[in-house]
């Protein structure tokens, strides 16, 4: 493919798409970033993740509704944990495992994210708001998310830095309610908030950037942000040359 576009693999639950009023921007912000998405609809039992990921450069596990408390050993009855779906859970996890065994390069956004950091072994905050009460405001509307709104600082000499083309304090948008308690043990983190808070991690050795923003709805607005969208999409085009 030597002079194709990288295909990236975009799981979702296609059920909360008309809930997610930017769902089309990330579509388009791949396209922006020279790759071809392929959208997997992960909500519902699959049986042929494997041979959809044989056929694409990279991964990118998208947001969407709260990870399973029993996966990280939270409980499965928090009132404020909601929207579970334990497809959606499974086929994601099952997703990571074999991006990771093919050595495909992924790139996990705010439910990836803490998906990810839970496949590691690492835990959650269920609620923020609740549980850790930090002074960086997580939690925003939907429509929100088209504009900057708190700051994070990316770690220099990190993968994440690299796609990013930057390092240092940058401004990214924001809409979670859960987030990192405990990072899992074989990962590092590549971006905090100003209040401590992981934003963004990374594992040594694997082209695996998890970030708690959402890049493909920013990318419109700041460069970094395509910038992050560029990086994962050339890295996948590399490492589908063997690079």
């Amino acid at each position: 493919m030597n002079d194709e576009r990288p295909v990236i693999a975009v799981t979702l639950d296609f059920s909360i798409l008309p809930g997610f009023v930017h769902w089309k921007d990330m579509f388009r912000g791949l396209v922006a970033a020279d790759a071809v998405p392929l959208a997997i609809d992960c909500g519902r039992p699959r049986t042929d993740l494997e041979h959809l990921l044989s056929t694409v450069d990279g991964l990118l596990i998208s947001g969407g509704s709260d990870v399973d408390p029993a996966l990280y050993g939270g409980d499965t009855n928090d009132p404020l944990v909601t929207r579970i779906n334990r497809d959606l859970d499974e086929n994601e996890l099952t997703a990571l495992r074999i991006a990771r065994t093919r050595g495909i390069p992924v790139l996990a956004i705010c439910r990836g994210a803490q998906l990810t950091n839970v496949a590691l072994g690492g835990t959650l905050y269920a609620d923020l708001a609740r549980d850790r009460q930090g002074e960086t405001r997580h939690s925003r509307s939907e429509k929100a998310l088209a504009r900057a709104l708190h700051l994070v600082t990316i770690e220099a000499g990190t993968l994440l830095a690299k796609w990013m083309g930057v390092d240092g304090t940058v401004a990214v948008n924001s809409q979670h309610h859960q987030g990192i308690r405990v990072l899992a043990s074989s990962a590092r983190a590549a971006a905090y908030t100003d209040d401590g808070l992981t934003e963004a991690f990374e594992i040594d050795d694997e082209d695996i950037v998890a970030v708690q923003w959402h890049p493909e709805v920013l990318w419109r607005t700041e460069a970094h942000a395509l910038q992050l969208l560029r990086g994962f999409a050339n890295r996948c085009a590399q490492s589908a040359l063997g690079m």
